[in-house]
């Protein structure tokens, strides 16, 4: 019994905690709106000719979803096209298709043997 209530109690203090949170990509989370600095790739060919681990801002479509994976996907610009690897958390419940303009914003990942691509640590949604 002592140990339910002392589980009890622990999650109760945990709730208020837990609940004021609201980490990034979540829809009511605040923080700075402004411009990003320090990020000099900003097209797709430039992304595809940089080192690894190289800052990026993309702007452009996500066009498909690579056949076989959850979260490797088709972005173009008008420089290109590439893959970017999206987890299903960086969408924050929205839905975007083609006609979407996306900024994407993350990380040159280039492996040996495999097509350079870019980790993406944040989405927006831009129409």
């Amino acid at each position: 019994m002592r140990v339910v209530l002392s589980l009890l109690l622990l999650s109760l203090l945990a709730l208020p905690a837990q609940a004021a949170f609201q980490g990034p990509g979540s829809e009511a989370s605040g923080g700075f709106k402004g411009p990003t600095v320090g990020v000099e790739i900003t097209t797709v060919k430039q992304a595809l000719d940089s080192k690894d681990n190289t800052p990026v801002m993309l702007t452009g479509h996500i066009t498909g979803r690579k056949a076989g994976s959850d979260d490797k996907y088709v972005f173009r610009d008008a420089t290109g096209e590439m893959t970017v690897d999206i987890d299903k958390k960086i969408f924050s419940g929205h839905t975007v298709t083609p006609e979407n303009t996306v900024r994407l914003s993350g990380k040159v990942d280039k492996d040996m043997l495999k097509p350079v691509k870019v980790d993406v640590k944040i989405l927006e949604v831009l129409n």
